[in-house]
């Protein structure tokens, strides 16, 4: 990644004052400082769900959501049958949570006026990575439908004579964002428990693991994604090449080391494993939907 503060630093060693004018958005469970508004004077008489989906719809527009929580009580909930409710909307961008704080007083949810205030006490959730299908709604938000491609350049079994009653398989992806020139790799790992026999079982834990292994290198990928938004409204995004993966990636994954024109015999029959004959008794299709992963997908 071109380091951030070359990049955005424009004002030399006014970096203090630059910061306020850009938000750094990582593929991460934002942190409540500075991201999370506190909404009391809630007045509700339908469920927390319903309510949760309305404060939703209603603060969404403001910019992408991380949560929304609704409790029961709170200040003026004394008296029994006192629908009196608080919650939470935390945003991925702190820019977004500043510019809705503007509006205390004059949203109006269940016939009342709401307040909003900014949460201070800061709770640590470790840089958690967002699941693949937030990091891929975030993304989808800035730039677009069809911001990124993804390709599979490595998916095998890690042959480890050691693991007899599991199925392990390591892939790496690379995700390409080709308006913005970026590309992003990851490496992910899949063990399944494989303690069947059959064909059927044993076919359904190499799907299993080929699955895993292919989720957790995407999360992986888009995990080094950094959103970076300025004041004015404009958007960009880069690369965090600082982030390490599993220590186990051969670059010899990336290139052809022989390509074979030609071959007059089924190299499958060489093989002669057990578990490959157990499976030799399932035919293309029903392996296919087995496995059902998609090798080169368009978002």
């Amino acid at each position: 990644m071109r380091k951030l503060e070359q990049d955005y630093d424009i004002l030399g060693d006014h970096r203090a004052s630059c910061r306020m004018d850009v938000d750094v958005i990582p593929l991460k469970i934002p942190s409540d400082k500075g991201h999370q508004v506190y909404v009391s004077g809630l007045r509700w008489d339908g469920t927390q769900e319903d309510l949760e989906q309305e404060l939703r719809k209603m603060f969404a527009s403001y910019g992408p959501l991380h949560r929304v929580t609704a409790r029961r009580g709170g200040l003026g909930c004394g008296a029994e049958g006192d629908n009196v409710w608080y919650g939470y909307v935390a945003y991925f961008s702190a820019f977004d949570a500043e510019e809705v704080l503007k509006q205390s007083g004059k949203m109006v949810i269940g016939g009342s006026r709401i307040k909003l205030k900014k949460k201070y006490k800061s709770d640590d959730f470790g840089s958690q990575a967002l699941s693949l299908h937030k990091s891929q709604e975030l993304l989808i938000h800035y730039f677009g439908f069809n911001c990124w491609t993804s390709e599979i350049v490595y998916l095998e079994r890690d042959n480890d004579e050691e693991r007899k009653d599991s199925v392990r398989y390591v892939c790496l992806v690379r995700v390409r964002m080709p308006r913005e020139g970026l590309c992003s790799e990851g490496i992910g790992l899949g063990e399944v428990p494989c303690t069947t026999q059959s064909p059927q079982g044993r076919g359904q834990s190499v799907a299993c693991a080929r699955r895993f292994a292919f989720n957790s290198a995407m999360k992986a990928a888009f995990g080094k994604f950094v959103i970076i938004k300025l004041r004015n409204g404009k958007v960009t995004v880069e690369v965090d090449t600082t982030q390490t993966d599993l220590q186990m990636y051969d670059p010899s994954w990336d290139r052809t080391e022989v390509e074979v024109n030609d071959i007059d015999h089924d190299p499958e029959e060489e093989d002669s494993d057990e578990e490959f004959a157990l499976l030799q008794d399932i035919d293309d299709e029903e392996l296919g939907a087995l496995l059902d992963i998609t090798i080169s997908k368009d978002a």
